[in-house]
């Protein structure tokens, strides 16, 4: 994953689970031939200034595109794809080849935080961009890139989701190639070719025994040299689909840790192959903890690789002082929405005032808190001990009336 500076969040992802969709551009020669095409699916994730507060801006790649400013290339100049969209938006790739091979060299985007529509509140209106290196491999001439499985890219205010990926340039005789190169991520799993065509049906995926529980990964977000922010967790991934078919899937411990480190929000971003996930803090009263929760999952149905995204950002879990770290050793279920809730074995998590690289004092979780029981064994001693007083004094009394005659 690419990532710059102070990289703040990660990815946002559509409310609810839905099926990715993907759009199509074709650049077009002198002699009106083909000599660009791509096929891709893209969320973007941006933070800007809005009235006093920071604000994020959410929104996806449209079907409406101009290809405006995209070349060809030549003898002096590199092709460029730009797909332009709203008002003044664009996402550009400058494409290079050598020894029978292409790449994408640079990836910008452009944004204008003046649209309205896009950035309601934003208080610093301006065009702004970010350039990333390297969204694919290099790939033999004559060939599409291909990569289904999710690739996050995040710079210091802007994170890009990509999936359903297709890209040819050099095409040669205005023809595009029916071969293809699939990225690293795609040559464990079998993939469909990419399609714009969309379904509004999710297949089920056959029920499987449930894995074991998954291996605590150790994650932590730097400063500059310094760590900001620590996680050690177990991740568990219970995904429910049409007809309440489920699918679960242990989160891989050596995923790749990113985030942002701020004075009242924070953010950690885990990323591995078909799955990324973030989790955001906020700092409120002197106390932090997790707001918000956005995942996106690529999962193989039926042959068919399918992104399935989810988010929700009105949570309040794993609450601690500022200063100190929680901890957690027993199973909790972080419910993220009625399709997706995520078990956790293990935490402990510091995203504020990490000193030395090292976790503060834990305040645990309740449910971990036997403290609770001693008081509870202690009043039922005392009870058992009042009802057996009671008992051995009421029999007591009637063996004493038994001493006497009536008169």
């Amino acid at each position: 994953m690419q990532r710059s500076g102070g990289f703040w969040l990660a990815i946002l992802l559509i409310a609810g689970l839905s099926l990715a969709k993907a759009v199509e551009i074709k650049i077009l020669g002198k002699d009106n031939n083909t000599c660009i095409q791509a096929v891709l699916s893209v969320n973007f994730t941006v933070r800007y200034e809005g009235n006093g507060t920071m604000e994020n801006a959410t929104f996806q790649l449209p079907n409406s595109l101009s290809s405006n400013g995209s070349t060809c290339g030549g003898n002096n100049s590199a092709p460029l794809l730009k797909m332009g969209f709203g008002t003044g938006h664009s996402l550009s790739l400058n494409f290079s080849h050598s020894a029978g091979k292409f790449s994408g060299d640079v990836l910008t985007f452009t944004y204008n935080t003046s649209d309205t529509k896009l950035f309601p509140g934003a208080t610093n209106k301006s065009v702004k961009y970010v350039a990333v290196n390297s969204l694919m491999e290099s790939v033999p001439l004559n060939t599409i890139y291909t990569c289904r499985s999710v690739k996050a890219i995040a710079s210091e205010a802007v994170v890009m989701v990509f999936w359903n990926v297709g890209i040819q340039a050099f095409v040669e005789n205005g023809t595009v190639s029916k071969n293809k190169s699939f990225c690293k991520a795609d040559m464990s799993t079998t993939v469909a070719p990419i399609t714009t065509q969309t379904t509004s049906t999710v297949t089920p995926i056959p029920t499987k025994p449930p894995p074991e529980l998954p291996a605590v990964g150790n994650y932590t977000v730097k400063n500059g040299s310094d760590s900001c922010l620590l996680a050690n967790m177990g991740l568990q991934l219970n995904i429910t689909y049409t007809d309440n078919k489920t699918q679960v899937i242990n989160m891989n411990s050596n995923s790749t840790a990113s985030g942002h480190c701020g004075d009242k929000d924070a953010t950690l971003l885990l990323e591995d192959k078909d799955t990324t996930i973030q989790f955001s803090f906020m700092v409120e009263q002197s106390k932090f903890f997790l707001k918000e929760v956005k995942a996106n999952i690529s999962l193989v149905i039926n042959g068919s690789t399918t992104a399935l995204n989810s988010n929700n950002s009105n949570l309040r879990y794993w609450q601690a002082f500022v200063g100190s770290s929680y901890m957690c050793h027993k199973e909790q279920s972080l419910v993220v929405t009625d399709q997706l809730v995520i078990n956790t074995f293990n935490v402990w998590v510091q995203p504020f005032e990490v000193k030395n690289g090292t976790f503060s004092r834990a305040e645990e979780c309740s449910l971990d808190d036997d403290s609770i029981l001693i008081p509870v064994i202690v009043g039922a001693a005392l009870a058992g001990l009042i009802v057996i007083v009671v008992i051995a004094y009421v029999i007591g009394r009637r063996k004493s009336y038994a001493g006497y005659q009536t008169l």
